[in-house]
């Protein structure tokens, strides 16, 4: 299976999408905000990543910005539950910047694994 960095500055949201993917077998690493998560993909180079957008510091779209630049072949999914600017658009503008994938919080199990499965086959 494969190896799923997963971003995000909520705890719950980790632990959930942890246990998700950990159950259909994947490996998973966690990081809790965008500068640990890209910290983290220099020090051990997932298969896939999975950001949240909205996010103090290094937000979502940095991330996809940034992973585009220097490894445009990293299949990126983009999840948010909205904000200040709704989420659509929030997914919307992540999709621009390059993600294969997006998704609105809060998201079922079929629906994360169905994202990751077509992203790795991109």
């Amino acid at each position: 299976m494969a190896r799923v960095l997963v971003i995000d500055d909520d705890e719950e949201h980790r632990l959930l999408a942890r246990t998700m993917l950990e159950g259909a077998g994947h490996q998973v690493e966690e990081a809790h905000d965008g500068e640990d998560g890209l910290r983290r993909f220099g020090r051990n180079r997932p298969d896939i990543v999975l950001t949240d957008i909205n996010m103090p510091g290094v937000d979502g779209h940095e991330v996809i910005s940034a992973l585009k630049v220097l490894h445009a072949d990293v299949p990126i999914i983009a999840i948010s539950g909205g904000g200040v600017v709704g989420k659509d658009e929030l997914l919307l503008q992540a999709a621009r910047l390059g993600a294969a994938e997006v998704i609105m919080k809060p998201f079922e199990y079929q629906q994360l694994l169905g994202a990751v499965g077509r992203a790795l086959r991109m």
